[in-house]
């Protein structure tokens, strides 16, 4: 039934457009799923990534493929994840990680004045260390996701985004430095989420019928970790260091334009 769905969904046709999302131009990427795990059955989890990525690139010849791990984890043990071997297979394109220092617990907002530096040192070492094994693979790096709360924990739209601001600087600020190395396989980020025009109808509840959809999925508390259009210091980060990657971007091309012209 599993496959049957991705069938469906590879082949399906944009009643917009008319065109098959495998022949789509505006897609990216397929991802297996959403920070899967291995748990207790690693190897029959090992086989269904590569099976099931080998079965996308039979049915797309035009996109690239990858797990949607989360990396390491907080508990790699408990959850069954190997990033070397969960990224192995030659049907998967790229490596992607997700940072959550919240989420694992290394980050209270509530005590942001002595967890806050320990929280960043934790992220940025993460990222490295999964920078290193994408290197062994030879394949480039996605982050995925990463996020961070409102002050003080706050769900309110209107509430302080000081910590926020410096955490996505700092993030933003390595993925960029890092990807502007040569030989750096980093190849970009996406921070979690954006939330726009939508604003949560109970601030710190679960979304319910009629309430907008914002960056917080409807099972997890509403404001959480939603960037809203009114939030301009952030977008002003986020834009920064989006222009600044494209940067290295159109860079690249004219670099690759130079050695086509030597060729010729």
């Amino acid at each position: 039934m599993f496959n049957q769905h991705i069938n469906f969904i590879v082949n399906r046709k944009n009643v917009y457009t008319g065109i098959k999302y495998k022949n789509d131009p505006t897609i990216m990427s397929w991802e297996l799923a959403n920070e899967p795990r291995g748990v207790d059955n690693v190897t029959a989890y090992l086989r269904w990534i590569n099976s099931t990525a080998g079965l996308i690139k039979n049915l797309d010849h035009n996109h690239l493929v990858t797990t949607g791990s989360e990396g390491a984890t907080s508990d790699p043990l408990a959850s069954g994840t190997n990033f070397f071997k969960d990224h192995s297979s030659k049907n998967i394109d790229y490596t992607t990680i997700h940072i959550w220092v919240q989420n694992w617990n290394y980050y209270d907002p509530e005590k942001a004045d002595s967890t806050y530096s320990k929280a960043v040192n934790f992220a940025l070492e993460y990222l490295n260390n999964h920078i290193l094994i994408s290197k062994k693979l030879n394949k480039p790096l996605v982050l995925e996701e990463f996020g961070i709360s409102r002050d003080l924990d706050s769900h309110d739209p209107a509430s302080a985004v000081t910590v926020r601001d410096n955490y996505f600087e700092k993030i933003f600020e390595e993925v960029y430095k890092r990807a502007n190395q040569k030989e750096c396989v980093i190849a970009g980020c996406n921070f979690w989420a954006w939330g726009g025009e939508g604003r949560p109808g109970n601030p710190g509840g679960i979304w319910k019928l009629n309430d907008d959809f914002i960056g917080d999925p409807p099972h997890e508390f509403q404001g959480w970790y939603s960037v809203y259009d009114k939030d301009s210091s952030t977008i002003s980060i986020i834009k920064k260091y989006a222009l600044r990657m494209d940067n290295i971007n159109k860079k690249e091309q004219h670099s690759a334009e130079e050695k086509l012209y030597k060729v010729f």
